[in-house]
């Protein structure tokens, strides 16, 4: 018996306690992590720009370990923020898209910040 909409137990419209099904998840959160690995790089390559130029990195630890090390311990922290994340999605997949949109949406917005910071010196 398949009920009203509201009782049914037929539950085959909804896939996996979401909306749109697996698939559609899946593409959501394919898409999330390909923002992430481009804004990982262009992250460092806008912060590279930015020194070159005369500006400074804004975050104090970063700044301190790329005096010490240089640009690759920028390009070492964000891979070591991708590998911690993808191990978090491998013990809650659930939270995949999450997990990418919580890496993606800040480094989105530093390539921003210093797009517009390289566009004004």
């Amino acid at each position: 018996m398949r009920g009203t909409l509201l009782t049914s137990t037929d539950r085959s419209w909804v896939f996996d306690g979401r909306f749109g099904g697996v698939a559609a998840g899946r593409a959501v959160e394919g898409a999330l992590w390909l923002v992430v690995f481009a804004s990982l790089v262009l992250d460092v390559y806008t912060t590279w720009l930015g020194l070159a130029v005369g500006l400074s990195e804004g975050n104090p630890v970063m700044q301190w370990a790329i005096d010490g090390r240089g640009l690759a311990a920028l390009g070492a922290a964000k891979v070591l923020a991708v590998g911690l994340a993808l191990g978090l999605r491998a013990v809650r997949p659930r939270y995949g898209a999450t997990i990418a949109l919580g890496l993606a949406l800040p480094w989105t917005v530093t390539v921003l910040v210093n797009t517009v910071a390289l566009a004004t010196v």
